[in-house]
Order: structure tokens, then C-alpha cells, then sequence
């Protein structure tokens, strides 16, 4: 833990005891407010191989296009994590154009070139359904860390595809939540707080959400991915998602953490292989 952080902790666990309230919403602004990052080298490249598009005046999309045949016009959406981007899920493009795929990766609210200043899991699984109105139909949604929590609520407000891939993403949004409080030092007061106006935000409590989803069983065909050593999101949130997607496939890894894990060769073949065998059609 840094020292900044240990200071900043301090501080929340003063002003939890004396101005809960104060510090509950402060704290709801800090999580609401993604920072942005320049992009990688890597990534520059991979912008200049795809195409830019607006999904509307505020949310941007880029999409690599096969030169494979692909006449049943296949595609697959890519949604990366909180302070993430795009292009950062670039990995996996090169195996899916390989197999025929189009691939669109969204840049999600208040992240990479779409506008904004503040995010949240519900505009991200907004978000994924308004591409789907843009693109059609997904045949398969990759998501990673907050993008892969996104793809399931998505799912529990109605969206259809054939496969999914699901790595290192949290299933439990009162979790998230939690844990973030449980890092910036909120005391058990603050917290509920905390929570609440982050439901009051969002249009829907965290509990009522993770009760929407833990009720949901989905048997779409799914490749759960997640590192046994994931700082960031615990490795037991599988324990959620193989709950909920109940026609699911678990690969645990070791040593690669919360973002290492999106450039393993181990995953990447998994992936590949996965999306490689023959489609199981669950939706109309």
C-alpha cells in the first residue's frame, strides 16, 4: 500500500466517524470518475489497423473487419474494464479475424474517445446494449474486469448471443462496492451510505441488482477466466458466475493477476479454442 494511500485511508477513517454522510458521497464521486490513461504504444498500433465509429454523439466503437468469407456477417463485441479502453482488449483481435469474426470493441462512458467525465456498471451495460442496436446481434461478448460484469447484466436486461468469455469480471456489484469502500477506509456507517447513493445514482440499490442477477440462469455456453491471485477482483466472485451461467467452463490461472491475464498465451489459445468448436444456438 502506498503511502498516499495510507494517508487517504486515515483521513476517510476520521471524517467516516464525524461526517459519514460527507464522506459517503465524496467517496461516491471518486468511484463515479474513471481516470484516463494514455495509450500504450501497442495500442496505437492496433488503432490504425481498425475503423473508428460513433455509436452516438457521446460513445465511440472501433471495429477490425475479417478478410476472411463471412457470410452469415459474424461479430464480436469487445468490453474492457474500469479505466481501461478499447484497444486494450486488442489481444484477442488477431485469433478472431483469423476465425471469420468482425470485432467491435466499445469504449465505454467516460472512457477512452467517448465523452464523458462519469461512469458506472449500469451505463456500461447500457453501453453494450446500445451497441448491439448499432452492430445487430453479437455472436460472442468478451468482457474483462467491469466489462465482463457489464456482459451480464446485459444478459439480465435481455441480450442475446451465442457464446461468452468472462475473465477476471466480478458478479457481485454490492462486492465491488464493498471492497472499494473497504480499501478508501469507510467505516461500516459510511459504507451503507456509500451504497446508497450509489443506487440512488444508478436507478437501482446494489443488493437489488446482485438479486436480479444471482436469479438469473443463463445456459449460454461460457469460458469463465478468471487468476487465482486477482488483486483487484477476488478470485472467489467465480463462485457467482459459474452460478449464474450455469452451462459454464472455469479456467483458473496462476501467477498472471487482474491485467496480465489479457495477454497470456494460455488464455488466448483457450479462448481461441473455445470460440473454435461448434456453436451451441441458444437464441432466436
Amino acid at each position: 500500500m502506498s503511502l498516499a494511500l495510507k494517508f487517504f485511508r486515515l483521513k476517510n477513517q476520521f471524517t467516516s466517524f464525524f461526517a459519514p454522510t460527507w464522506t459517503a458521497k465524496k467517496s461516491m464521486n471518486i468511484f463515479l470518475t474513471p481516470r484516463r490513461h494514455q495509450p500504450k504504444v501497442w495500442e496505437i498500433k492496433a488503432e490504425e489497423l481498425g475503423e473508428r465509429i460513433n455509436i452516438n454523439k457521446n460513445i465511440s466503437a472501433i471495429k477490425w473487419n475479417t478478410e476472411q468469407p463471412n457470410p452469415k456477417n459474424k461479430i464480436v463485441l469487445l468490453a474492457h474494464g474500469w479505466e481501461s479502453r478499447g484497444t486494450q482488449m486488442y489481444g484477442f483481435v488477431p485469433n478472431l479475424l483469423e476465425q471469420g469474426y468482425h470485432v467491435v470493441a466499445v469504449d465505454m462512458p467516460a472512457h477512452g474517445h467517448s465523452d464523458g467525465d462519469k461512469s458506472d456498471p449500469v451505463k456500461f451495460a447500457d453501453t453494450i446494449m446500445l451497441a448491439e442496436k448499432k452492430f445487430g446481434k453479437f455472436d460472442v461478448l468478451i468482457g474483462h474486469s467491469m466489462g465482463a460484469g457489464a456482459i451480464g447484466m446485459a444478459i439480465c436486461f435481455g441480450l442475446l448471443c451465442h457464446k461468452l468469455v468472462l475473465i477476471s469480471g466480478p458478479a457481485s456489484i454490492e462486492n465491488v462496492l464493498n471492497n472499494f469502500a473497504k480499501l478508501i477506509g469507510l467505516n461500516r456507517k459510511a459504507t451503507d451510505l456509500f451504497l446508497h447513493y450509489i443506487g440512488q445514482h444508478v436507478g437501482i440499490s446494489p443488493n437489488d441488482m446482485d438479486k436480479k442477477l444471482l436469479n438469473m440462469k443463463s445456459d449460454i455456453p461460457t469460458l469463465v477466466i478468471h487468476d487465482e491471485n486477482d488483486l483487484e477482483v477476488p478470485f472467489n466472485e467465480t463462485n457467482y458466475t459459474l452460478s449464474i451461467f450455469t452451462n459454464s467452463e472455469l479456467l483458473a490461472t496462476n501467477g498472471l493477476g487482474h491485467r496480465k491475464i489479457l495477454k497470456s498465451d494460455i488464455v488466448l489459445a483457450k479462448v481461441n479454442s473455445f470460440l473454435h468448436d461448434t456453436l451451441i444456438t441458444n437464441c432466436a
